[in-house]
């Protein structure tokens, strides 16, 4: 089954350069996922070694990281991500929690198996489930102790994970804690095979996320080329197709509501070229948010950095998260409804299920179908000022109410470290 499983994985991973390099992604330290690990990381003794994909999960490694630091200063931290997103929001904590951060490796014996020996953790922390085979296996051959944290089981991962239940079972023992976000949660990576006495419901990270501090909202939407009275949609990690379902949705409320702006932050910023694209020829001035503070109005502000959306929100009259009207499984709801914002999301956000429940079910968040639902959905809120307060007194409610599940987390590991 190895030999199989590291064939598969040897041949996606040499398929998959020529793949980046034709999408123009292939990074000068691709190759540290072969194995080729920087002089900061293999020159630290013992480190605990957090895994995170991309950005969000690299906000809560290096939270985690901060927590761990506070508790016990004598240990050094290391930090692996897939995405060149999630590194560099490693990278800008290295040297504050962060010791040093490097891209995870291929899933192949060979590799994993000299990256464990050379890394040499103390402890090995996966944020969300990023569970791989091979790498476990390596590390409990060394008898690193494995944690889980903010774990999750989505309904995708759930039906995936049952087709493989004898490789998942036997993946899933080898896990010493799983910290998972609720009791669904925990109930399904039970009966994929996890030991029930090594699962505990911490909450989600993600709803202890920090408050946007120093915000000047005038300033800022003058910055961007609107006015002080102007209202604005923030349509958050947006995917293809609803950039140009909403420019579309934007141009229709414009007609009505003569005051209404327009910031789109895609997901991928690559993406922005083509999205100025569609906004000429739909006949709105737009600008890049990297080329605001010139003072020129514009309808629309198209986001092309990094880290910037969760201020952006704060000058938002209502949110759209994206992902959940494109069949991407949505995104995290949680940055815009902290700032006390009425959000709408659409009926794909089965990558944060609970969370949107959650929401939903205490009247904080409202879903929408298609893009004639989500127009609907945005003229109403427009037009009725105390709807859009009453949302948003409930999802800053509902946020705070939930706050604190670093704290149990690190409550948690604090037992491998002490």
């Amino acid at each position: 089954m190895r030999l199989l499983y590291d064939t598969f994985f040897l041949i996606f991973g040499l398929l998959y350069v020529p793949y980046l390099l034709f999408k123009r992604k292939l990074h000068k330290d691709f190759s540290q996922r072969f194995g080729c690990l920087p002089d900061s990381v293999t020159s630290i003794s013992k480190p605990v070694w957090i895994h995170a994909v991309s950005v969000g999960e690299a906000r809560l490694a290096v939270k985690l990281a901060s927590g761990i630091k506070k508790r016990f200063p004598d240990h050094q931290i290391v930090i692996s991500t897939t995405t060149e997103t999630g590194m560099s929001v490693a990278r800008s904590a290295v040297g504050d929690a962060v010791d040093a951060v490097f891209y995870s490796p291929l899933d192949v014996s060979g590799i994993v198996s000299g990256i464990v020996r050379r890394v040499n953790p103390v402890l090995y922390v996966m944020v969300e489930t990023e569970l791989w085979p091979n790498l476990l296996g390596a590390l409990h051959e060394k008898k690193v102790p494995m944690i889980v944290i903010n774990g999750r089981i989505s309904d995708r991962s759930f039906r995936n994970y049952k087709r493989i239940g004898l490789v998942m079972r036997r993946v899933l023992k080898q896990v010493d804690l799983y910290c998972v976000q609720s009791e669904k949660d925990a109930r399904r990576i039970t009966e994929l095979g996890a030991e029930p006495r090594s699962v505990c419901v911490t909450g989600s990270m993600k709803f202890d996320g920090e408050e946007s501090a120093g915000i000047d909202i005038a300033q800022l939407k003058k910055d961007m080329g609107f006015g002080a009275m102007d209202r604005v949609i923030v349509a958050g990690s947006t995917h293809f197709p609803e950039e140009q379902e909403i420019i579309d949705v934007y141009q229709k409320l414009k007609k009505k509501h003569h005051d209404l702006k327009l910031v789109l932050a895609p997901r991928h910023v690559e993406r922005v070229d083509a999205i100025e694209i569609y906004s000429s020829k739909s006949g709105s001035k737009h600008r890049r948010f990297s080329d605001i503070n010139t003072g020129i109005p514009v309808d629309i502000v198209i986001v092309d950095t990094i880290g910037h959306l969760k201020d952006i929100y704060a000058i938002a009259t209502v949110i759209f998260v994206g992902g959940s009207l494109a069949r991407k499984g949505g995104q995290n709801p949680i940055e815009g409804a902290r700032l006390g914002k009425p959000v709408i999301f659409g009926p794909h956000m089965f990558n944060f299920r609970e969370i949107a429940d959650i929401f939903l079910d205490a009247d904080a968040a409202l879903t929408v179908h298609d893009k004639d639902g989500l127009f609907r959905m945005f003229d109403e809120l427009l037009l009725d000022e105390p709807r859009r307060e009453l949302l948003g007194r409930n999802a800053g409610r509902i946020v705070r109410e939930n706050k604190g599940a670093i704290g149990r987390t690190l409550n948690r590991v604090e037992g491998f470290l002490s």
